[in-house]
């Protein structure tokens, strides 16, 4: 009878020692456990802010005000051209003198079957006479070239120097292939700099002293002839006397 009544007592001591809810020695302590939980809780609540923040336009492209002009059609702008053919055409709207802040919008596309050189573009006339031109082709290229002031309209926009040397028909690829539409928004920055998007995609930005004359470019390529599809132009100012 000792002997089983010491058994019982071995075999109870077992199972309350299986029952201690105390953590293991090598367990992270539980304010390590708190700290982990409230740093989850702050990123998903960082993580959400910034979803609403998206929401509402805090990384849209910048706009200078409300729209004070737009075309839906350019029956200005260049219409079917031969082969190997470039067009310069001027928009009837000028843009607001400096310093007035402006931001021009304009969207179009290339046929399907344009040629790999196929590309239009945007330009803005300097107050030196020059021409600053912003331009995107069939192939995915990107360029910002100005035509020296003094010269007349080009016969070539391959006549006219790029802004810089990795501004010469680089690869970009944010441009949407042809038969879809590209948009090339000029957005005039505080202290005279005009900065490029494309597609909403901020890029560089080069001072521009711009003259209020402005219009598009088209080339042809290789191809038997192109008609690019000018799908709308809008240019947006701060209306005066509004701030």
């Amino acid at each position: 009878m000792l002997s089983g009544a010491f058994l019982c007592a071995g075999a109870g001591g077992g199972y309350a020692g299986a029952m201690n809810t105390s953590p293991p020695a090598d367990s992270p302590p539980i304010w390590l456990w708190r700290a982990a939980v409230l740093g989850l809780i702050a990123a998903l609540a960082l993580i959400g802010a910034g979803v609403l923040l998206i929401a509402g336009g805090a990384t849209d492209p910048p706009v200078a005000g409300p729209v004070v002009w737009e075309d839906v059609a350019l029956t200005w702008a260049a219409d079917a051209l031969a082969r190997g053919g470039e067009a310069w055409a001027s928009a009837p709207a000028p843009l607001p003198a400096p310093p007035a802040a402006f931001t021009l919008t304009v969207r179009a596309h290339l046929p399907a079957e344009a040629d790999p050189l196929a590309a239009w573009g945007v330009w803005l006339a300097g107050a030196d006479g020059s021409r600053t031109v912003y331009a995107l082709s069939a192939a995915g290229y990107l360029t910002t070239r100005r035509c020296p002031a003094g010269q007349p309209i080009p016969d070539a926009l391959a006549g006219c120097p790029a802004l810089r040397p990795e501004w010469d028909w680089s690869a970009y690829p944010r441009i949407h292939p042809p038969s879809q539409a590209n948009i090339i928004a000029l957005h005039r920055e505080a202290g005279g700099a005009i900065r490029l998007r494309i597609n909403g995609e901020r890029l560089g930005a080069a001072p521009v002293e711009v003259a209020g004359t402005w219009g598009v470019w088209a080339r042809a390529g290789d191809g038997e002839s192109l008609r690019v599809v000018w799908e709308r132009a809008e240019l947006r100012a701060a209306v005066r006397g509004s701030g």
